[in-house]
Parts: structure tokens; C-alpha cells; sequence
């Protein structure tokens, strides 16, 4: 049972979201524990960064928005790309699910930038509404 600290209307509904940010194995941790509290709390937004293995795993309906973020495995030169968690499509996905890596030189690419963690600030100052991969802000 998901703890007590998840907010609950009069009647005892949960009236949280659950979003879920993961990166590399994460993805994969992360599919066990959505698979564990399917039915128990209501799914948010799923971001999936660099996820190691991707096409093994399949993501589950139910989310409001999922975006999977790195680099493009069928565009990006070879040293460019993520070398660490080669990258593939995740499993239930469309490629309009997808956001890459910038080209422009402004964030740091090549077979272990293009996996670490620290390279994906990107995400928040590069991309604008519209833009595969926006993240829109919390209220």
C-alpha cells in the first residue's frame, strides 16, 4: 500500500500524481515500481533520460505525458553518441516521444557526456513550449 503521506481527499481518494523521473537503469527500476502501484495512485508524467536497455522495457499507458530524452542513435555520429546506454526507442513509445541531444554545440555530446546526468540541464533551458520534450512548469 503507497504510504500515508500521499494526499487523500474526505473520502479517503488520493488525489496526488505520480510523476517519474529516471535515468539509465533507473528505467528499468522504474517499470517494476509502476508495475507495483498501478491501480493505486493516479500516473502523471513519465521523463526517461538515457535509459539503458529502453527497447527491452515497455512503457504503460495510464501516464498523462512520457517523454524519453539522449541521443539519436540513427542520426548522431557514432562519437556523439551515448556509449554507456547505447540508445533505443523504449518499448510503447512513438518517436514523436523523443527529444535529442542539441547539435548546436551548446551541451557536451560523445560516448560518456552524452549519458551523465549533469549534460541534461537542457531540458529546462533549451527547450520552449511546443518542443518535443517540454517540460511544463508545476503550478
Amino acid at each position: 500500500m503507497i504510504d500515508k503521506a500521499i494526499n487523500k481527499d474526505g473520502q479517503g481518494h488520493i488525489t496526488d500524481t505520480l510523476d517519474i523521473v529516471c535515468h539509465s537503469m533507473g528505467f528499468a527500476c522504474a517499470l517494476g515500481m509502476i508495475d507495483v502501484m498501478k491501480g493505486q495512485i493516479p500516473f502523471g508524467r513519465f521523463y526517461i533520460i538515457a535509459p539503458e536497455d529502453a527497447s527491452a522495457g515497455s512503457v504503460p499507458a495510464g501516464f498523462t505525458q512520457v517523454w524519453q530524452y539522449g541521443s539519436n542513435e540513427k542520426t548522431d555520429p557514432l562519437d556523439k553518441q551515448d556509449g554507456v546506454a547505447p540508445q533505443t526507442k523504449c518499448g510503447g513509445l512513438n518517436d514523436n516521444q523523443r527529444a535529442y541531444i542539441p547539435q548546436d554545440g551548446s551541451v557536451p555530446r560523445g560516448f560518456i557526456s552524452s549519458h551523465s546526468i549533469e549534460n541534461y540541464g537542457w531540458i529546462f533551458n533549451k527547450l520552449k513550449e511546443g518542443q518535443n520534450g517540454y517540460v511544463k512548469p508545476r503550478n
